[in-house]
């Protein structure tokens, strides 16, 4: 009998897993060795069918329920899947134009921005639309004023140089003077712009201190300020929308009790927060990629065994600000979600790069 190349044998194994997957995904359906040999047109005779499926499941690719059924791919199957199709992620032109059609309208606010990103990455992906805010302390601040409201009562406003945009009421000790406030304005922002919020109060208090003593009442009123900034966080650091795709489509993800503690992790935010801050970790530590997928038990929570996360972590400049992405279940149609995801990530850098092109614009003009 004449004996195959190994490079042979594993090409065939290759084909006939991809082929698997692919079906599985497409119909949810078990894939037996009699549809494989009617079907996928890989010009196999059915003994080696059988024999590359008994291989593969060994192997950990496949699993089968019980003998008489056909087989699913495994995480480790479909791993498999995603990595052949990082090269060849899919978008629809039609899809792409619709996409940047939503991102035409003037967004101010980064907040904004990725609210309506995480939407936009719902409605297209059908699944659950994830982004991971910028940390505040972080941030480069841009401008920070206080507004007077009358007697000692104030308005700090705060502008970083990514758009985030912060504002919230103050009451001071006394009762400035409108004088006081001016150059307490212009003081900051001449000394604080472009320094990390986390920086900015120890800087100026320093430089307030070897101020003249009639000055006082000024570091003061600074002090104040800036250990408000120091304790201003994002009102959301991760934004989730389409929670309700999940629900429409529970049988992709299990049983009653897994969808449960799927919706109930999506629900309190705060695991799915400290998932992509992980991202962000491994982006800074290892080469870069545009577009990570992490199946099953690959995302660190057991809730998403039955689950798919695909992320793209965002940058302004050279800057990692924050992440991404789109949950689904296993039965994603991959190559098409990763284009979504890597679409979308290039639109929000594209929309931040035109923010600081806009502000130079009109800094020039002024």
């Amino acid at each position: 009998m004449r004996q195959l190349k190994p490079e042979v044998v594993q090409e065939r194994k290759r084909h006939l897993l991809q082929w698997i997957v692919h079906y599985f995904i497409k119909t949810s359906k078990p894939v037996s060795s009699a549809l494989i040999a009617e079907e996928a047109g890989l010009d196999l005779s059915s003994a080696s069918i059988r024999s590359i499926l008994q291989e593969l499941e060994n192997e950990g690719f496949l699993h089968q329920a019980h003998t008489s059924a056909g087989r699913e791919p495994t995480d480790k199957g479909y791993r498999f899947f995603v990595d052949y199709l990082s090269g060849v992620q899919r978008l629809a032109a039609s899809e792409k134009e619709s996409i940047e059609t939503q991102y035409k309208s003037r967004i101010e606010e980064l907040d904004t921005l990725l609210s309506e990103t995480s939407r936009l990455l719902s409605r297209v992906s059908h699944g659950a639309g994830i982004v991971l805010s910028p940390h505040m302390g972080k941030q480069a601040i841009k401008r920070l004023e206080l507004l007077p409201l009358g007697g000692r009562n104030v308005l700090g406003v705060l502008i970083t140089d990514s758009g985030l945009v912060r504002h919230w009421p103050i009451q001071l000790a006394f009762a400035p003077s409108a004088r006081q406030v001016n150059m307490l304005n212009r003081f900051l922002n001449e000394n604080i712009r472009g320094v990390s919020v986390d920086k900015a109060q120890g800087m100026v208090l320093n430089k307030l201190s070897q101020m003249e003593r009639e000055f006082a009442e000024l570091t003061s009123l600074a002090g104040e300020l800036l250990t408000e900034v120091g304790r201003v966080t994002s009102p959301e650091s991760i934004y989730v929308e389409g929670a309700d795709n999940i629900l429409s489509q529970a049988e992709q993800f299990g049983d009653l009790k897994t969808v449960q503690s799927l919706m109930r992790v999506i629900g309190e935010k705060d695991r799915l927060a400290l998932m992509l801050e992980k991202e962000l970790e491994e982006d800074e530590i290892s080469t870069p990629k545009r577009v990570r997928v992490r199946i099953g038990a690959e995302s660190g929570l057991p809730e998403l065994r039955n689950a798919s996360v695909i992320t793209h972590v965002y940058r302004h400049g050279d800057r990692v600000l924050g992440v991404l992405g789109v949950i689904g279940s296993k039965r994603m149609e991959y190559s098409r979600m990763m284009g979504l995801v890597d679409f979308v990530g290039r639109l929000v850098e594209t929309r931040l790069n035109e923010w600081d092109l806009e502000t130079k614009g009109l800094e020039g003009r002024k």
